[in-house]
């Protein structure tokens, strides 16, 4: 069993505005891709006025629309961009945040599931000493190009919050844990449990 303290849910969605980003300076943000924009925006919120002792990265795809691009250029015998193949690998999201906010926080990025992230950030936090610590999870996903046999439809989405130990409001029962098809699914199903709009699914309960 596991239980965590969860602070507030910053979410982000497609073609909406990412005020959060104002604070990256604007040749920069204009050369983010627009998942990056979605995840940093999410990040940037949650950390408002707070600090976190790690921060753990999570997607199912990654920015997979930049490997794409790369191999069409190696099809078409041209040179790959060094930049763009930099800030295609499934870490790169994180080493953008660490250089555009100057934030040396230690970080992971995982290829996986809202839940892996939870399990992973409980994971982490059990083996500090000092119960006060706090680690930020962001997940972000967007739909794979539609090359792809398992192209989903749904809007490009990202979700943040900070977790700790300390006085507890999640609880979740791996016992009863099946995950989805999709993992993006699984992440939409959070936000409304979390909201209140959907009943307990997915092992989640609050406490």
């Amino acid at each position: 069993m596991i239980r965590l303290h969860m602070s507030d849910l910053i979410q982000s969605q497609a073609n909406t505005t990412y005020p959060a980003l104002e604070k990256i300076p604007a040749m920069q943000r204009r050369r983010l891709s627009a998942i990056a924009k979605i995840a940093l925006n999410s990040a940037i919120q949650a950390l408002e006025g707070q600090s976190v002792d790690y921060i753990i990265w999570v997607s199912q795809y990654g920015d997979e629309h930049k490997t794409l691009s790369i191999l069409n250029d190696v099809l078409q015998d041209q040179t790959p961009s060094p930049t763009q193949f930099s800030t295609s690998v499934h870490n790169a999201i994180s080493g953008l945040y660490s250089i555009l906010c100057q934030d040396a926080t230690p970080a992971t990025s995982l290829a996986g599931s809202w839940n892996d992230a939870l399990v992973e950030a409980y994971a982490w936090l059990k083996t500090c000493q000092n119960q006060n610590v706090r680690v930020l999870v962001v997940y972000y996903d967007e739909p794979l190009p539609v090359i792809y046999r398992d192209f989903q439809v749904f809007d490009a989405f990202s979700m943040a919050a900070v977790l700790s130990l300390n006085q507890p409001n999640l609880e979740i029962d791996l016992s009863q844990y099946s995950a989805p098809a999709y993992y993006f699914q699984e992440a939409q199903t959070f936000q409304a449990f979390w909201q209140g709009s959907e009943h307990s699914k997915l092992a989640w309960q609050k406490c």
